[in-house]
């Protein structure tokens, strides 16, 4: 009898140990740091962590009623950038299964035309489609009741979505030209990776 309780309780814990080892290959893995904007890329800049409590969404849905697809992974960092620190800089990365990451920025394309936001109203709208290459799209966030704005640049990259978006704290007006600016460095980071 004891043995067959030894048995079973080995046959247990071994198909215990099979399974978190299938579990832990099957979970994806984090961002790598070499995809993620550095201190070179926004004049020097040291990057952190994205405050609590940040009002805007690093990865946008426009549609609230309208899902877009979900990533497998996402990592974001914030860093001040411009002269007296003005600006402040937000970057998200989220990884997708093959064919999702272009899924998302045509989801959000399309989000942006029927969901536009206008005149005092806050939300989303839509500057310029492929701006650093196919699949990426130039669009402000606006809040206030439309009076003060954030610029965004999102990007599919490979199996990457790469999201910045820039907020000036001091008078609302987040610089499109610097989003795209830095956007193109994140777009390079992302693109020298074979996810």
């Amino acid at each position: 009898m004891q043995r067959i309780l030894i048995v079973l309780m080995a046959t247990a814990v071994g198909a215990a140990a099979m399974g978190g080892t299938a579990a832990a290959a099957a979970r994806p893995h984090g961002i790598p740091d070499r995809v993620m904007l550095q201190p070179a890329d926004l004049g020097g800049e040291p990057t952190g962590p994205v405050e609590p409590g940040l009002a805007h969404p690093l990865l946008p849905q426009p549609c609230a009623d309208t899902p877009v697809p979900q990533p497998v992974a996402s990592r974001s960092l914030a860093a001040d950038y411009g002269t007296g620190r003005r600006y402040r800089v937000y970057e998200n990365v989220a990884r997708y299964r093959p064919g999702g990451a272009v899924a998302y920025v045509t989801a959000l394309k399309e989000q942006l035309v029927r969901c536009r936001a206008g005149g005092d109203e806050e939300g989303f709208t839509a500057l310029a489609e492929d701006v650093n290459g196919p699949d990426s799209v130039l669009f402000l966030g606006t809040y206030d009741e439309g009076d003060r704005w954030v610029a965004y640049v999102a990007a599919a990259v490979g199996r990457y979505v790469v999201v910045v978006m820039v907020a000036d704290p001091t008078v609302g007006a987040g610089d499109p030209t610097i989003a795209n600016d830095i956007a193109a460095a994140a777009i390079r980071r992302a693109a020298a990776i074979k996810a």
